[in-house]
């Protein structure tokens, strides 16, 4: 299991996820920001916001957290500087010479020895999480009283942060940045901006022995008019989605009847070139494991059975469907099938049935449909809600659901599995596949297996770290020793490539 205290941070109560799930506060306390302190920072941002379905602010929150974090840090660093230099913080004098010498000093030339000195002061950050009425509260709390000009600066920030239209305003104002809280805090705040949070939402306080900066969370829409704007949207767009083709609808059923026999099932097929061709080439892709080169529908259902031509059939189906409306969206698709790669062979790691092999495939080869729906929204919304925003870059699906939406992509295609009538399995999995720990047992395996899968691609694509992972289910695949990870990651993706180069 992984730590949750050690000589650099403590977390009270010790085990915070039950914390979360009794809504009563917790904390982590700490002096450095160093690696281990940020991952387990934000595992408790992810675990508190999945718990009350807000994981679409996930990455705006986080953003923010870690700048204050840094910014409170800085102020410790700042108090320590001052009393080292026998300079009196409070006198007009002292603190602009202390300032001037500050950052050259601190940052550029000693920064690791005050850093050191730190740890050893009175100094701590704390970071707390409670829920007050309709709100989550995350507070970064830091033992010394901030000065009444400073939090005059910071408020100038937060003022200036949401006025700007964009960041090219940002660059052309002038910014005193020999204070903690200079552009990487309004910078932080116009991403909390562009998300829908309004400026409400961020406010300081003092008194004699600390500084508290919260942020205020509220648990239902920001933007109540943009919310149902969007859902309508996307609902509609879900309405139109076709359903799979008739001839794959009509060989499932043959599937599913006892009385057929691998024979007539091949025979079925194979009266549909198009889809007997499509079939073979997805059965031998670096997408789907086979231990050797298929080149008919017989061999097909002989070689890899009814359940892995079945599990087959829906994955032509979907790509089919995919392929004609979405296509512009390969790179999502082409995860999908490193992702379902993946996921089948990690079901062999506990020796499950080839039917969970097959579950598992399609659940997270399906597990991205909400997110390509998502990004498939009509041109005008998407111009309407950076008009309402203010945010001028190019929209992804994460800043789609973060901008009010109050759905995320896995929820969507939750939804959009259920229109194509799949199992509650299927269904469960793409829904909580961003929340394992949520996994009833009966598809815990599933789960697990899924998430990941979608973990490994994630890192492969420089989007998450090993330290990150859900401790659970690093536990359950025996795998929370970062280098046997790493090692059976690096076996997989050998696989992959060993069959998609071949």
């Amino acid at each position: 299991m992984a730590k949750t205290e050690s000589k650099d941070f403590f977390i009270k109560p010790e085990d915070y996820k039950k914390a979360i799930t009794s809504g009563t506060d917790f904390f982590i306390q700490f002096q450095r920001f160093i690696p281990e302190v940020e991952y387990q920072i934000v595992k408790m941002i992810h675990r508190y916001l999945e718990h009350y379905d807000l994981l679409y602010h996930k990455e705006a929150i986080i953003s923010t957290v870690k700048e204050l974090i840094n910014n409170a840090i800085k102020a410790n660093l700042k108090r320590l500087y001052f009393e080292t230099s026998n300079l009196n913080i409070n006198d007009i004098k002292d603190y602009r010479l202390g300032m001037e010498k500050f950052k050259d000093e601190v940052f550029q030339n000693h920064e690791s020895e005050f850093m050191q000195s730190l740890q050893q002061s009175k100094y701590v950050v704390r970071t707390s999480f409670s829920v007050n009425n309709d709100n989550l509260v995350i507070s970064i709390i830091n033992n010394n009283p901030i000065l009444e000009s400073e939090i005059a600066k910071i408020k100038s920030r937060v003022n200036k942060a949401y006025k700007y239209q964009d960041i090219a305003e940002v660059f052309t104002d002038v910014l005193d940045d020999s204070e903690g809280a200079g552009l990487g805090l309004i910078m932080t705040l116009m991403v909390l901006k562009n998300s829908g949070f309004p400026q409400n939402v961020f406010t300081i306080s003092r008194n004699d022995t600390l500084t508290s900066i919260n942020l205020t969370i509220p648990v239902k829409a920001i933007n109540p008019e943009m919310h149902v704007r969007i859902t309508e949207e996307i609902m509609k767009e879900v309405d139109e989605i076709p359903a799979l083709p008739d001839n794959i609808k009509e060989i499932r059923q043959i599937i599913r009847d006892p009385d057929s026999d691998m024979k007539e099932i091949a025979k079925t097929i194979s009266r549909d070139p198009g889809l007997t061709a499509s079939i073979i080439k997805l059965a031998n892709s670096a997408g789907y494991v086979t231990m050797n080169k298929l080149e008919t529908i017989d061999e097909a259902v002989k070689i890899i059975g009814i359940n892995g031509i079945n599990t087959l059939l829906i994955a032509t189906g979907v790509q089919k469907v995919v392929e004609n409306r979405y296509k512009r969206y390969e790179t999502v698709w082409n995860n999908s099938y490193k992702r379902a790669f993946y996921a089948q062979l990690i079901t062999k790691r506990i020796n499950e049935s080839t039917r969970l092999g097959g579950q598992a495939y399609l659940s997270a080869l399906l597990a991205d449909i909400g997110k390509i729906v998502m990004l498939s929204l009509e041109t005008d919304l998407i111009e309407k809600i950076k008009t309402m925003t203010g945010f001028k870059g190019t929209l992804d699906s994460s800043l789609i659901e973060e901008i009010s939406l109050g759905i995320s992509h896995n929820s969507l295609g939750a939804v959009i599995c259920k229109k194509w009538n799949f199992n509650e399995s299927l269904i469960t999995t793409i829904e909580l596949i961003h929340r394992p720990h949520r996994a009833e047992n009966q598809y815990k395996n599933l789960i697990y297996t899924v998430y990941l899968a979608d973990m490994m691609v994630e890192i492969e694509n420089n989007k998450f770290k090993f330290e990150l992972i859900d401790d659970t289910v690093l536990d359950f695949f025996k795998l929370d020793d970062k280098k046997k990870f790493e090692d059976y990651h690096l076996s997989l993706q050998e696989i992959y490539y060993s069959k998609k180069n071949s």
